[in-house]
């Protein structure tokens, strides 16, 4: 999903939440080479002997020697990162990859680093088709990684999982394991997941202030929220004397679904089927007969399309809807022209966050989605993975990645006992980089107020170290584990006083009071999460048809939605979606979900 990926590099500019590597493994001390890629490793510290005990115990401290060198490659244009590293250091050269090499006898080569991800994909094309030789570990995804499965030069990782893998990535990847399609080839696993954080399923956002001024509570129920929206469209919410607001600011050009302003919610409260029409490969629902269906043409998508339909006609909408993507659709709702708008719980900052500065008296908060006529409420569950490590098929060192991997997972974890937690990254990763201490105190941001002195600060300009770009290196993708905030949340929402124990306590507490309080809501208001139950490659006839699919989707969605064809076009529309490549896709997805489901 390229829109997606897209999508994630602006969110990390706004969100600093769990975003390094969430996947775990382990491995033995020491061991010979074979098909799952041992190399000779002995502990940092003195021991009588090699047994299983002290591996279990103390795998922190495995250290290899000789030293074991592991290639990869990266896209890095230098710009998106930000603050990745000190003046003098870089990707290549770093404290981490230092701190690998001195403490557990890996040096990390790049192979390649590109500055666009469409130059990474060449690359590795090219070493492909002209036999070249692939890094030992890198990311890859949708057609890369697929002709390199073709080409039967990716590594088979169950029994690397099963030898070295950290007991809650074993547990992990059984949980998602639905979300793994793409890199299973004949029963067998040939790639590792990048996870998102799963914590950006939808909310419903509204000016209070608004809700204070009309004297309306909080809708509850999809005719309350209809309500609502007429009232912030005719009755003056913002109390200037000018009919110049509307109900729900949503960006219809990309339809039901995207990344922000998002009507899921709305989908979810008519219907159990979950909408997309701006990607062939979402949402694929699956039947009571057990087969996969597309959301877009079900027959339930005409109680969105009439709704919504009937929202526009009375002005409830923005009607330039239509043309606009989220960050333009968002600008109705900083500017205060707009009461309403679905999303993830960080727009509590950006962008609802610019309609306080433009007028204080502007409150977006966070509240619960609202409930259909037949008790339905829900959301879209957002994609679970963007992309995908994977290994050189001759690589032998796969012990040695794995024992970085879990010392990354450990941390992320911060279970008591890990015998892959490493004592030394107990306060952050490294000292001066992600954190400093003063007067005994751990420090993770906000340097100057706190009292550190000048010449202590991580960055000359008191910024903060995004310190997950180096630690990444090898594993290929920033991944974080599912969910594994909700207990912090819960905690500083119980008492934003509370002390931060916790390297996720430390980012969650950092957190803006409305982006913490809207987490809180998306925590604690169980719903249906609609899941996208195909995930596996794009089919032949998604690549060959899927843009004229998308298309037709998108435009026949907007022609009911504006009122230019009647909701009976739906059913033409869905006609020709299958016999435009539609009937062959689904025939392609069912036959790709009977072989993985």
């Amino acid at each position: 999903m390229i829109r997606y990926a897209k999508v994630v590099k602006l969110l990390a500019l706004s969100i600093a939440i769990g975003l390094l590597p969430t996947l775990a493994a382990c491995t033995s001390g020491n061991g010979n080479n074979n098909n799952t890629g041992n190399s000779t490793a002995a502990t940092s510290s003195p021991t009588t002997d090699n047994s299983n005990k002290e591996e279990a115990t103390e795998a922190w401290k495995q250290k290899f020697d000789p030293p074991v060198t592991i290639t990869t490659a990266i896209v890095d244009d230098g710009t998106s990162r930000g603050n990745a590293f000190k003046p003098g250091e870089s990707m290549e050269d770093n404290a981490n990859t230092r701190w690998m090499k001195e403490n557990m006898g890996i040096d990390v080569k790049f192979d390649f680093i590109v500055t666009k991800p469409e130059d990474y994909d060449t690359k590795l094309r090219l070493l492909l088709s002209s036999g070249g030789k692939l890094p030992d570990a890198f990311a890859a995804g949708n057609d890369p990684l697929q002709n390199l499965l073709a080409a039967d030069k990716l590594l088979p990782l169950d029994e690397a999982i099963e030898k070295y893998a950290h007991p809650e990535y074993k547990k992990m990847l059984e949980k998602y394991g639905y979300a793994l399609g793409e890199v299973k080839k004949d029963g067998k696993i040939y790639g590792l997941p990048a996870f998102f954080m799963g914590d950006e399923g939808t909310v419903m956002w509204i000016r209070k202030d608004w809700l204070d001024n009309l004297g309306l509570q909080a809708p509850t129920t999809l005719d309350e929220f209809e309500n609502v929206l007429k009232q912030f469209t005719e009755g003056d919410p913002d109390k200037n004397g000018e009919k110049d607001t509307i109900g729900l600011a949503v960006p219809l050009k990309e339809g039901p679904w995207t990344w922000m302003g998002q009507t899921d919610a709305i989908v979810s409260a008519l219907t159990d089927q979950m909408i997309n029409t701006y990607d062939v490969r979402l949402f694929w629902n699956k039947g009571d007969d057990g087969k996969l269906s597309y959301g877009a043409i079900h027959p339930d998508a005409k109680l969105y399309l009439q709704k919504m339909s009937d929202w526009m006609s009375k002005g409830y909408m923005d009607k330039e809807a239509g043309i606009k993507d989220p960050a333009k659709a968002s600008e109705l709702a900083a500017s205060g022209k707009a009461g309403i708008m679905f999303g993830p719980f960080w727009m509590g900052d950006w962008p609802l966050g610019d309609a306080t500065k433009n007028n204080p008296q502007a409150d977006f908060q966070p509240y619960p989605l609202p409930a259909g006529p037949t008790g339905l409420t829900g959301r879209a569950e957002k994609p679970l993975t963007q992309g995908f490590t994977v290994f050189n098929k001759d690589f032998k060192h796969i012990d040695a990645w794995f024992a970085y991997f879990n010392k990354i997972i450990a941390k992320k974890l911060e279970l008591a006992d890990d015998p892959y937690f490493d004592p030394r990254w107990k306060d952050g990763y490294h000292e001066g980089y992600d954190y400093v201490k003063l007067d005994g105190k751990v420090i993770k941001g906000n340097y100057e107020a706190a009292g550190v002195p000048a010449d202590q600060w991580p960055l000359k300009d008191g910024a903060t170290i995004d310190i997950r770009f180096m630690m990444t290196n090898i594993l290929g993708n920033f991944t974080s584990i599912p969910n594994s905030n909700s207990e912090a949340v819960k905690k500083f929402l119980a008492d934003p006083n509370a002390e931060a124990v916790t390297s996720m306590e430390f980012d969650v507490k950092q957190m803006k009071p409305r982006q913490l309080a809207a987490a809180g809501v998306r925590i604690n208001q169980t719903v249906s999460e609609g899941k996208n139950y195909f995930t596996g490659p794009m089919t032949a006839t998604m690549k060959s048809k899927g843009e004229l699919l998308k298309k037709l989707a998108t435009e026949s969605y907007l022609k009911i939605i504006y009122g230019d064809k009647p909701i009976e076009y739906f059913d033409d529309f869905v006609k020709q979606w299958l016999d435009n490549g539609g009937q062959k896709i689904t025939d392609e997805v069912n036959e790709w979900y009977a072989k993985n489901q």
